[in-house]
């Protein structure tokens, strides 16, 4: 019989103090506000890669569920432009625009609280045809690479930025999911930050299967170092803060357990 793992409150005391901390009660019920739309990040005058025409995903939906197993092992070889900004437009891309009287919404491939889309979607590219190595920040409004840091970087270096992962230093690209606070927190206060977290899950699902869709292989991350990580994507840690990863790359296995290559496996 497994051991008693005890209370929550008095074996995980930070994990508790946040959960209860961003709970609700009616007398904690701030009632909200309507803050001004947030324009995404931009830098003007930096190197910039239009997205060209993707593949779309053919493939019916339960045979992409049942194909998704997270990848550790990946080609030294590239993955094409093509099928990169189909993975980043069926994330975050801006869809059609829709009016209501004097409201007008804009499509988005996936739900966020309150409309307010707080994600920043960069890339620490290694490999990729038609993009220079180095980092690169999606611009939803534009359709396009902005590129903010040229690389390459070592291997060792980005294995140790992720926590000793060898295989995401091996991947192709990493995509890096970064949230601006002020977009939702102004709004929903410290019960906000439950929402960038889910949010967070919400686009990183919809990257899984559409590479597992269009042939590519990914594993998730959550291990990383934030202040530096934040510093390599050149944002501001106060401000925007890192929240989840995934490692993309062209699979070097069949089998989905030698796609695994789970660490201490024979």
């Amino acid at each position: 019989m497994a051991s008693d793992p005890g209370t929550f409150r008095d074996h995980q005391p930070l994990a508790w103090t946040f959960h209860r901390g961003t709970a609700r009660w009616v007398f904690t019920d701030t009632g909200g506000v309507n803050p001004p739309v947030q324009p995404g990040r931009e830098h003007a005058g930096a190197p910039w890669t239009a997205l060209p025409d993707g593949p779309a995903v053919r493939r019916p939906l339960s045979q992409v569920l049942a194909d998704r197993v997270s990848c550790r092992s990946f080609r030294d070889e590239p993955v094409d432009l093509p099928r990169l900004a189909t993975l980043l437009r069926g994330c975050y891309a801006l869809g059609a625009r829709l009016a209501l009287e004097d409201l007008e919404v804009v499509e988005r491939p996936n739900p966020s609280a309150g409309g307010l889309y707080p994600l920043e979607l960069s890339l620490i590219v290694r490999d990729v045809d038609g993009l220079a190595p180095g980092v690169h920040h999606y611009v939803p409004g534009a359709d396009g690479l902005e590129l903010l840091r040229e690389g390459p970087f070592p291997r060792e270096w980005v294995e140790y930025l992720f926590m000793g992962q060898p295989w995401v230093a091996q991947a192709s690209a990493v995509v890096v999911l970064s949230a601006v606070t002020g977009r939702s927190l102004v709004k929903y206060g410290d019960r906000g930050y439950r929402y960038l977290l889910l949010e967070a899950g919400h686009v990183t699902q919809t990257l899984v299967l559409l590479a597992t869709g269009l042939g590519l292989g990914t594993v998730n991350v959550g291990g990383f170092y934030d202040d530096e990580l934040a510093g390599l994507l050149r944002v501001d840690a106060e401000r925007e803060v890192p929240l989840y990863a995934t490692a993309i790359g062209v699979p070097a296995a069949e089998g989905r357990m030698a796609r695994r290559a789970l660490p201490g496996g024979s």
